[in-house]
C-alpha cells in the first residue's frame, strides 16, 4: 500500500463530516457516524477496521537477565489463543488513527501471557506480549474508507469538491449502502 499524506487525511474526514451532514440515507448516515465518533463493542467492523497482527513480546533470559525484543511464533500458541490476538479491532473514530505518529498497539489479555509466558522461548520468560499491526493502519483506513466512499457514493469524489456540493444536490440523490 501506498503511504497517505496528512493533506488527504484532513480532507477525508471533512468531506465524511459534511456528507453525514447532508445526506438523508439513513444506512450511509449511520457508516458515517461509526467512522466519525467510533464503533461500539456490539457494532460489526467493516473489512478495513480489522487488522492483521503479528505478535511481539519483550523476553528476558532466564540467567543473564538480558532482555529483548522477539517476533512471536504463531505456531507456539493454540488456535484458540491465537485468535484472540491475530487481528486488532479499531473501534475508535477514524481521526484517532490518523496521526502518523502514532503506532496502535494492543497489549495481550494478561490471563494469556500467564499461560504462555514460560513456554514461548526456552530459557526466556516473556515479560510483556503485545499485537503489532503488518500493515500501516492509516494507509489501510484511509484507503479502506475512500473504497466505501467510492463504491457506495460514486458521484460524490466527483461532486464534492472540498465540501462545496450543494445542499440540495444531496437532498434530491438517493445514497446507497
Amino acid at each position: 500500500m501506498g503511504t497517505v499524506s496528512t493533506v488527504q487525511c484532513s480532507g477525508l474526514v471533512e468531506r465524511l463530516k459534511c456528507l453525514h451532514q447532508t445526506t438523508d440515507e439513513m444506512g450511509l448516515k449511520q457508516w458515517l457516524q461509526r467512522e466519525l465518533e467510533g464503533y461500539e463493542d456490539a457494532s460489526a467492523l467493516p473489512w478495513y477496521r480489522i487488522i492483521e497482527c503479528r505478535q511481539r513480546g519483550l523476553f528476558q533470559h532466564a540467567h543473564s537477565g538480558r532482555q529483548q525484543t522477539c517476533q512471536i511464533n504463531e505456531q507456539a500458541l493454540s488456535q484458540r489463543d491465537l485468535a484472540q490476538v491475530r487481528f486488532l479491532l479499531l473501534r475508535g473514530p477514524l481521526v484517532a488513527y490518523l496521526d502518523c505518529h502514532a503506532l496502535v498497539l494492543e497489549r495481550w489479555p494478561s490471563a494469556l501471557l500467564e499461560e504462555y509466558r514460560q513456554i514461548l522461548i526456552p530459557e526466556h520468560t516473556c515479560m510483556h506480549a503485545w499485537k503489532e499491526p503488518v500493515v500501516s493502519i492509516k494507509d489501510k483506513l484511509v484507503l479502506g474508507v475512500d473504497q466505501m466512499l467510492q463504491e457506495y457514493v460514486p458521484t460524490m469524489s466527483r461532486e464534492m469538491d472540498c465540501c462545496n456540493l450543494s445542499l440540495r444536490a444531496i437532498q434530491h440523490r438517493r445514497w446507497q449502502i
